[in-house]
């Protein structure tokens, strides 16, 4: 599974926090908040799915341009992969 075990994500108002689990004392700069369509990217990542497969999910969730979700899910991999969040 590309998505770590060592985070779980939480919802925070109308923001999602994705939070390390495996620290005693929270690394903040480990904490990433997302909007509702980053959590719909993790838990399509968290089931399994590859990113073409998450593409074709949003495609079917958003009322937006092929060009702009692949994007959007590429910075938004990048940033996961970035905090250790995601590894492909």
């Amino acid at each position: 599974m590309p998505i770590s075990k060592n985070f779980i994500i939480k919802k925070v108002g109308n923001d999602y926090m994705i939070i390390p689990t495996t620290e005693s004392n929270v690394n903040l700069s480990k904490i990433y908040n997302t909007n509702e369509c980053g959590y719909f990217i993790y838990n399509k990542l968290k089931d399994g799915l590859t990113q073409d497969e998450v593409l074709m999910e949003l495609l079917k969730e958003y009322n937006a341009s092929e060009e702009e979700l692949k994007a959007d899910l590429h910075e938004f991999i990048l940033e996961l992969k970035k905090r250790g969040i995601y590894n492909d």
